[in-house]
């Protein structure tokens, strides 16, 4: 047993997950109903592509994370009180191929679920004579949305010892970083009387947020759409807002992936 063949296990035990294919689904329709009859309003062209795919980016923030999570944080967690986890460990396998093996089939199959969503979004586009690289940006925008939250789902899941509780934690993780959007940390900021820094950083700060901003820059949309604390934002930190708002997202992989193997390096199975 390889690598390979732990990936290719994981892939498809994601697959064929009921909780995976409906939220994929429900991903897929909401997608191209909201681009095909979004570019049916009064603001046509790729003015009204840009609100459209707003609309979608909109549903990818709370859809995608929670696709992303649930799996994610039950992957370690369950095999560990199904016991499956000493017996796999008890082969002749390295934890950290265990590990980023199943965080590999894991965003396998997270990232071809957004493929498949954004590429059936893009024949819309296109057969509408729209620019397809606005899909193309938002693709791997998502992308990078989705495999923040598959680390982070596994860090929760390595740091768990039971599928519920994990999976508890991972849906309160949602709800904070989907809840505290900006108008939540806006609203927390007037009545606290905080500082300005501080709201900027939180955007930075949550993946959500920071996934938002991304596209509010990619798309060029106006405010009316992802609302002023986007606009404030984006003019506080000019052409340095895109940038920002990746490494942010880049960053959430990288440490969440890392603490999630130390975690699972750590633990007595």
């Amino acid at each position: 047993m390889n690598r390979l063949t732990l990936v290719r296990w994981e892939l498809r035990g994601a697959l064929r997950s009921a909780w995976f294919l409906t939220t994929a689904a429900l991903f897929l329709a909401g997608g191209i109903a909201l681009v095909a009859f979004g570019t049916n309003s009064a603001v046509l062209g790729s003015r009204g592509f840009g609100r459209a795919l707003a609309a979608t980016a909109h549903l990818a923030m709370i859809v995608v994370p929670l696709m992303s999570l649930i799996p994610s944080a039950a992957s370690i967690s369950r095999d560990r009180e199904l016991g499956n986890m000493s017996y796999l460990l008890a082969q002749p396998l390295t934890r950290s191929t265990v590990y980023f093996s199943r965080w590999g089939g894991l965003t396998g199959a997270l990232l071809l679920s957004v493929a498949i969503s954004f590429g059936s979004i893009g024949v819309v586009s296109s057969l509408r004579g729209i620019d397809s690289g606005l899909v193309l940006g938002l693709l791997g925008l998502t992308a990078l949305l989705a495999t923040a939250f598959v680390s982070l789902g596994l860090l929760v899941s390595a740091a768990c010892k039971t599928a519920s509780r994990s999976s508890a934690v991972a849906l309160a993780s949602w709800l904070v970083l989907v809840a505290l959007g900006s108008l939540g940390a806006m609203t927390t900021m007037v009545r606290w009387g905080l500082p300005e820094i501080v709201l900027e950083t939180w955007l930075l700060v949550n993946p959500v947020e920071a996934y938002r901003l991304a596209v509010f820059v990619a798309l060029g949309t106006d405010g009316q759409t992802l609302g002023p604390v986007a606009v404030a934002a984006t003019r506080s930190w000019g052409s340095w807002t895109l940038p920002l708002c990746v490494l942010s997202l880049t960053t959430w992989i990288g440490v969440a992936g890392a603490l999630g193997f130390a975690r699972f390096r750590s633990s007595d199975f």
